[in-house]
């Protein structure tokens, strides 16, 4: 069985609004493709297309789970991170990166995308696997009913 593997780290976590400007200014990639949410900026050690797993809820603002490195930043080293939030509201995506700030958090750091589905299948397997031995197994036997029926 071919299993993908993951690092395991803490990043510096940052979103950006590239509609707010920026260095550029446009919302063009550093690997050419339009800045979307779900992509992000990191450092130069991680290529193009290499998915990070941020192991912290980001539902609350509007981001997902998983991103891919598709961009690079000035200020962005190889423990860094930064997330496109592009709602097509200017002013609240600049609210929502200030509120959320530089944050340190547990990153997964996958090779590929084949690689982040390929481990996530794995633990779903394997939380399967957890759960069906924790579940009692009952003997299969017949309940012999001994009332009498009138």
């Amino acid at each position: 069985m071919n299993i993908a593997l993951a690092l395991m780290l803490t990043m510096h976590v940052t979103l950006y609004a590239p509609e707010a400007g920026g260095i550029n200014g446009d919302l063009v990639m550093a690997d050419g493709s339009e800045a979307h949410i779900g992509f992000a900026a990191c450092g130069p050690h991680y290529p193009f297309g290499t998915v990070f797993e941020i192991m912290v809820d980001m539902r609350e603002y509007g981001l997902p789970q998983v991103v891919e490195c598709r961009d690079r930043g000035g200020y962005v080293g190889n423990g860094n991170l930064d997330l496109v939030i592009r709602t097509g509201d200017t002013e609240q995506d600049i609210a929502t990166a200030r509120m959320w700030g530089k944050r340190a958090v547990p990153v997964r750091v996958w090779k590929s995308w084949g690689d982040y589905v390929a481990g996530a299948q794995n633990e779903y397997d394997q939380a399967l696997q957890a759960q069906a031995a924790s579940t009692p197994r009952w003997e299969a036997r017949e309940q012999i009913n001994t009332t009498a029926i009138p």
